[in-house]
């Protein structure tokens, strides 16, 4: 019979939060990068911005599995099936195509998480009210939404030495310097690239096209009381050297570990 225990659960809790500051930091760094590239190519720098505003989406889903309540809908199920068309992905070149694969699987692991969210309340609420089959339902539920979400961020991973390879190709190519940012420039271009959230820009509405069966509310993150790395800073954030370092890989496959031992 499938369980999952306390400790395991406040793992994956613990792993979540840690993970959100991890997808705060990338997202600031994306919206300088995106800054910069766009004064040589708009549309590359577009897609690096619309990463920026995507993992500040991701960093609240993760803090909202740290935060999760009980609900009584445990009667309905949620498995995630969400998945990207590549016919639908927007770019005109590769290195766009690239940097919105990228960012079109960080919608990918929202999806995931959103779905792992929605069962563990569900399975709040069925303990609460003793229902057996409720328990059973949301078990399963949990175990697939969160294998589906680990293999999605090992796909996050997976690409992500292809967009550090093209902010590096930028930065020797056309000397671009973190130093010539300028924090209100970014924070406006991070407005018109990414937009409110919701709505989401036209660019952000474009990308989300591409992926196929997920939440219809997926780009509307959840109030978790995080402050917003771009919007709420007040100076530039320092250089990530690369852009998406061992820190960030480290704790998002340290949280992959955590969702695949959840229910055993």
């Amino acid at each position: 019979m499938a369980e999952m225990t306390v400790e395991q659960r406040q793992r994956v809790k613990q792993e979540a939060a840690r993970a959100a500051l991890l997808d705060n930091n990338i997202s600031a760094g994306l919206v300088v990068v995106g800054s910069l590239v766009s004064f040589v190519s708009p549309p590359h720098g577009i897609a690096l911005g619309m990463g920026s505003g995507l993992f500040w989406l991701c960093a609240n889903y993760r803090q909202s599995i740290a935060n999760d309540p009980p609900r009584d809908d445990f009667d309905e199920v949620w498995v995630t099936s969400a998945s990207l068309d590549e016919n639908l992905l927007p770019g005109t070149d590769e290195q766009e195509r690239t940097v919105n694969r990228f960012a079109a699987q960080l919608l990918l692991v929202c999806d995931g998480l959103y779905a792992v969210l929605r069962s563990l309340e569900r399975f709040d609420g069925a303990t609460a009210a003793s229902s057996d089959t409720g328990v059973a339902a949301q078990l399963d539920a949990i175990a697939q939404n969160a294998a589906a979400t680990a293999d999605h961020q090992d796909t996050l991973l997976a690409l992500a030495d292809d967009v550090n390879q093209i902010w590096a190709g930028y930065q020797d190519g056309e000397g671009l310097s973190w130093s010539s940012a300028d924090l209100a420039t970014i924070q406006q271009f991070y407005r018109d690239s990414v937009g409110d959230l919701p709505p989401p820009s036209d660019a952000v509405a474009t990308l989300a096209g591409s992926v196929v069966g997920g939440a219809d509310d997926l780009l509307e993150p959840f109030d978790t009381g995080l402050s917003h790395p771009v919007l709420d800073a007040t100076e530039l954030p320092p250089e990530l050297s690369p852009l998406i370092g061992e820190e960030f890989v480290d704790g998002i496959a340290a949280m992959s570990a955590a969702l695949r031992e959840l229910v055993v």
